[in-house]
């Protein structure tokens, strides 16, 4: 089948096939529906380095079907998608349940039972439901309407399994050069490769094993079931010891991760503490307070209303004192998020184009880690272990891991308050790193990414985690950004900067469908191939 592709001229050539592509492919299909010319068809190619296609590691088998949208569903999917989600969660419900209960353990159970009532209803919209579900919905979608369009000689889609190393651009096309020594050659691509990889904290392997210490630094690769597999294998090695484990990053993956090993029982068993490392020491919240919520006013961004010169940094201040007020009166995010969001968003319509980036490159992420929020089935996990004695949080940035003289692991950390590197006062045995991924600017980025920057092909920009393009979502004439890596940019007046919402990611990849429709065809009558 690669050989055969070589020999043919993709038109479209996305690499990578999470929900990004995914959602691009539907919106195309959708609009070209009826809108055909008998002497050729649309190729499509779609190439992952993994052997599942349309899902990326979230929605996918990687992240097994027992860890939870961070958001309840509702707020995690836009209408009319999200009607279409409900109705076929209803009609497939029972297989899905079924799933969860084979994957996950006592909190599986626990969450299926909590919620059993509302299932039963078919009430999903408040729930966090296993992510996986998505997946499989949105796989299914694709399929179904790349099978429907293929029989209607509308389009042809082929599937490559591999890693695009290189880009090299062929006179108005661009050669794809795969590492099992094969290349595509296409019109247009589409740089669909999710977000940047995992920052390596502590050696450069992705999982490091020594005697006392397992090290993870990337806990989804190749899948979290292995890596479950590999911890609890490491526990059954230290039979007379009661393991601590340091989870770095109180992120979404950091809350799984803890989650996960208190539903695996044999590994719960086994664990005496966990300990979490974040900058601030605060971990997402959950639980809205309505009655201090009612108390609550973001009175520094509601005085900038009547500001006629406002900047990207005014209106982030501004935002930063309205945090410190609900950090005062110890009001958590869960409660402030959508007034807060709500009072700079109304003001960013203010800002020119200029300011806008601004905002996108250099704020917006940053209000994001003060706004961050997370499901109940979460937080009461830890409230259990804090309850118990048996959870730490520390505010501070990983330093290191030190061996001491007996042979036990010790963590380094740069403390927060102090600005000091200091000693944790326990031993460390299972180390998971979520802190986050690393950027453009740094040199672990993928050789794809690297290439296509140092040929000119892509221009990061100030954001450092996504690249600068045009409307048409092009970093150069005809190839294209669709995901993660547009953050920083403003498209249609509007700034992004977290490119991982499904909402946004809709919205995006709707946006370039229509590039590809304007680009294919004239006059509902598809062009000659050049």
């Amino acid at each position: 089948m690669q050989s055969e592709i070589k020999n043919n001229i993709s038109d479209i050539t996305f690499i990578g096939s999470g929900i990004s592509s995914s959602f691009t492919i539907l919106h195309f299909l959708d609009s070209i529906e009826g809108q055909t010319n008998a002497d050729r068809q649309i190729c499509i190619t779609i190439i992952d380095k993994y052997n599942e296609f349309h899902t990326g590691i979230p929605y996918g088998s990687r992240s097994g079907f027992s860890v939870h949208l961070i958001t309840s569903l509702k707020n995690f999917l836009p209408e009319p998608e999200l009607g279409k989600f409900v109705h076929w969660l209803n009609n497939n419900k029972n297989w899905l349940l079924e799933e969860l209960k084979n994957d996950g353990g006592a909190l599986a159970v626990d969450w299926l039972n909590i919620h059993a009532d509302k299932i039963a209803k078919n009430d999903w919209e408040d729930l966090f439901i296993p992510r996986r579900f998505f997946g499989c919905y949105i796989d299914e979608k694709v399929k179904n309407k790349v099978q429907e369009f293929q029989k209607q000689g509308v389009v042809s889609v082929k599937y490559i399994q591999g890693e695009v190393s290189d880009i090299e651009k062929v006179e108005d096309k661009y050669e794809l050069f795969l590492e099992s020594d094969t290349s595509v050659l296409s019109h247009k691509v589409v740089l669909s490769v999710g977000s940047l990889p995992v920052n390596h904290l502590w050696k450069k392997e992705d999982l490091i094993a020594e005697n006392n210490l397992l090290f993870v630094n990337a806990p989804y690769k190749p899948e979290l079931k292995e890596t479950l597999r590999k911890i609890e294998d490491f526990t059954d090695q230290l039979p007379e010891k009661k393991i601590n484990v340091l989870i770095i990053g109180a992120n979404a993956s950091g809350l799984e991760m803890l989650y996960k090993l208190n539903d695996v029982d044999s590994i719960k068993a086994r664990v005496n503490k966990f300990v979490f490392l974040s900058t601030q020491g605060l971990l997402p919240d959950s639980v809205v307070d309505e009655e201090l919520k009612k108390e609550y006013t973001p009175y520094n961004l509601q005085a900038l209303a009547t500001e006629k010169s406002l900047t990207a940094q005014i209106i982030a201040d501004a935002t930063y004192k309205d945090l410190d007020h609900a950090d005062e009166m110890n009001l958590g995010a869960a409660s402030t998020v959508e007034i807060i969001s709500r009072a700079f968003g109304s003001l960013l319509g203010s800002l020119n184009e200029e300011e806008l980036k601004k905002f996108a490159c250099l704020h917006g992420n940053e209000i994001g880690r003060r706004q961050r929020c997370a499901g109940f089935h979460y937080s009461k996990t830890i409230d259990a272990l804090k309850q118990e004695g048996r959870f730490d949080h520390i505010a501070g940035r990983f330093s290191d891991i030190k061996k001491n003289d007996v042979g036990e692991y010790l963590l380094e950390y740069l403390d927060t308050t102090s600005q000091k590197n200091v000693m944790y006062d326990d031993t460390v045995h299972l180390v998971i790193n979520c802190i986050g991924s690393t950027n453009l600017n740094k040199s672990d980025i993928p050789d794809l990414l690297k290439n296509v920057i140092n040929k000119g092909y892509a221009r990061p920009n100030d954001s450092k985690i996504g690249f600068e393009v045009n409307e048409s979502l092009e970093t150069s004439k005809n190839l294209h950004i669709v995901g993660p890596l547009l953050a920083g940019n403003v498209f249609e007046g509007k700034a992004v900067w977290h490119l991982e919402h499904c909402g946004r990611i809709i919205w995006l990849s709707e946006v370039l469908s229509e590039r590809f429709k304007e680009y294919f065809f004239k006059e509902n009558e598809l062009n000659q191939r050049s």
